[in-house]
């Protein structure tokens, strides 16, 4: 994830930690000149605070944090924080104006979401799709057409995954999986059973649980076992449409489905290549 998103965005920082992280948003240049001393001083609090926040953020001290700084940077810059995500064009505008504002939205939305990526998480997360014997994605309805494509695109490289599309069958799918199973389930804030029943029943029967949603959301009773954040920007109800949501959940699927293709990637070629010609074949009389 970039450095600047967590230190924005991160909720579990102390009173002095926020303290730090805001002068580092605000001073990142000055900060590369500083030892952590000089910044602890600068912000009135210990050089043990400026550690803790280190930790914090998974850095291993504080010549990290200045690599982190000057590694992230450039990306958070290219975010526009006075964009609205929600009404991006209004009634006056132009076509030609409605085109270049949909295009800004659709850049603002991709780098926000690509700097809320955990390489970790990724990584872990193509390890359990790739030892999952079934891979079910569980959605609501305004995000159900994503998750087929990434069912499709799966499919074409001959690995099963199971799209419930109502209420029942999401329960009973969800009741007979095991830790054989690996679920997947994309909920900006949590609503319905998406929120608590899927994930009770889940967690009970030992399935894991990779969560897209929101950087601030996760279940009430426990922590899934893998998280990636959809871009957070944009209101849940009061907006034009969902713009920034739909595209950022898309990029997110398409970087599992591309993280898994490649741990296998000459074999899954000629797997959707030998897919194809049957179906050619298939055609030809």
């Amino acid at each position: 994830m970039n450095l600047f998103i967590n230190l924005k965005e991160n909720k579990e920082l102390s009173k002095n930690e926020r303290i730090l992280a805001d002068y580092i948003l605000k001073h990142p240049e000055d900060v590369l000149k500083m030892s952590s001393k000089d910044l602890g001083k600068e912000c009135f609090v210990s050089t043990a605070t400026v550690y803790r926040l280190c930790d914090k953020l998974g850095l291993s001290g504080f010549s990290d944090l200045k690599i982190k700084i000057t590694s992230s940077l450039d990306d958070y810059r290219k975010s526009n924080e006075d964009f609205n995500f929600d009404f991006p064009v209004n009634q006056f505008q132009t076509h030609y104006e409605i085109i270049q504002k949909i295009k800004e939205d659709y850049e603002q939305t991709l780098n926000l979401t690509a700097n809320l990526f955990s390489l970790d998480q990724l990584r872990l997360i193509a390890s359990a799709m790739e030892k999952a014997q079934i891979i079910d994605v569980y959605t609501s309805a305004g995000n159900i057409n994503f998750a087929l494509n990434f069912q499709f695109q799966m499919q074409e490289i001959g690995i099963q995954v199971n799209v419930p599309v109502d209420e029942y069958q999401q329960r009973l799918i969800a009741a007979s999986s095991d830790e054989n199973h690996l679920a997947i389930i994309i909920t900006f804030g949590g609503r319905g059973i998406l929120s608590d029943i899927l994930p009770r029943i889940l967690h009970k029967v030992k399935t894991p649980i990779v969560l897209i949603s929101s950087y601030d959301y996760t279940f009430k009773d426990f922590d899934p076992d893998y998280q990636l954040y959809i871009s957070p920007y944009e209101n849940h109800y009061k907006k034009i449409s969902s713009f920034s949501t739909r595209l950022s959940i898309l990029y997110i699927l398409d970087v599992l489905y591309t993280c898994y293709f490649k741990l296998d990637y000459q074999e899954n070629i000629e797997k959707k290549l030998a897919y194809y010609n049957n179906i050619v074949e298939g055609t030809i009389k």
